[in-house]
């Protein structure tokens, strides 16, 4: 299907009253940067010639935005991001005016959520992280077969929510980030169950896959069998391979989801670790930039 009528809504506010709603023909930018880091998704979006009004009604602190996008054709706009507006300003550029908002996922119930935590014998992981969630007021998503743990002991906790999550997760092969203003918690390197999303030159595929290779993050001491000298290699789990690629803007895709890749070079199953959506209703880019990652490569070795 081909796509070319570009569509938006922009909402802002305050949690839980009517806002601002800005769409076609005014003008948007934006720049939607998503990981699967533990550091709320920072997201950069720019409005155009507002009316005064609306410009300082939007400047207020902590007030909420969401940006749906898409194609007209195609299911019309659809979320994309989300989060509180940390800074908003407006400048001048030529004969018009514009409002840049930094919007930051998650950001206000990461500062401003604290804790309290107390569970008995056989504590499980799972449980602890839905009343994190609950206690953060934000939806979660976590699979009912997630690795999980018990705490033989106990759990208790009294502090940032965040803190509190880190603990949980890092001993559980967990690892978790917020996604539209949702509590996102896979398994380490893993993906989400949401539905594949296929990358094709028939479904928006731009260009080719471009290979990147990550290095080890963290190396590690072990003796050599043959010689029992003691050695520095790098783990495998760090060391990572992939591809870039862009496409046609896909504003329904997170960080962490699975992406089907059909491209004439490559394809596979790879974990979408960063995601950036570009835009711009006035025409130029309106992308989704994709680094993809293929959990099952191994290191590469070296020639003797």
């Amino acid at each position: 299907m081909a796509r070319f009528n570009r569509v938006y809504r922009l909402l802002m506010g305050k949690a839980g009253q009517t806002g601002v709603e800005i769409t076609q023909p005014l003008r948007i930018t934006f720049e939607i940067e998503k990981t699967t880091s533990e550091q709320p998704n920072p997201h950069k979006i720019r409005v155009y010639n507002l009316a005064a009004a609306t410009r300082r009604a939007i400047e207020e602190p902590d007030l909420r935005c969401v940006l749906y996008a898409g194609y007209a054709e195609e299911h019309g706009p659809i979320l994309m991001a989300a989060g509180a507006i940390t800074f908003a300003y407006t400048a001048y550029d030529g004969p018009d005016v514009f409002t840049e908002l930094e919007v930051r996922d998650g950001y206000v119930e990461i500062r401003d959520t604290a804790v309290s935590l107390g569970y008995g014998p056989g504590a499980r992981a799972s449980v602890i992280v839905r009343e994190i969630a609950r206690q953060m007021g934000l939806p979660l998503i976590l699979e009912d077969d997630a690795p999980d743990r018990t705490w033989a002991h106990g759990f208790s906790f009294y502090g940032p929510a965040r803190q509190a999550l880190h603990k949980v997760v890092a001993g559980t092969g967990l690892e978790w980030s917020i996604q539209n203003q949702q509590l996102q918690v896979i398994a380490r390197g893993g993906t989400t169950r949401r539905q594949a999303v296929v990358l094709a030159a028939d479904s928006g595929l731009l260009g080719y896959p471009e290979r990147t290779r990550e290095g080890a993050r963290e190396k590690a001491k072990v003796k050599d069998r043959d010689t029992g000298e003691i050695r520095q290699i790098v783990s495998a789990q760090q060391q990572r391979e992939g591809w870039r690629v862009s496409s046609l803007l896909l504003p329904s895709i997170n960080a962490g989801d699975l992406v089907k890749l059909e491209s004439r070079s490559v394809q596979g199953f790879y974990r979408a670790d960063g995601v950036r959506h570009v835009g711009d209703s006035a025409g130029g880019d309106w992308q989704t930039q994709l680094d993809l990652v293929d959990r099952y490569a191994p290191p590469k070795k070296k020639q003797p």
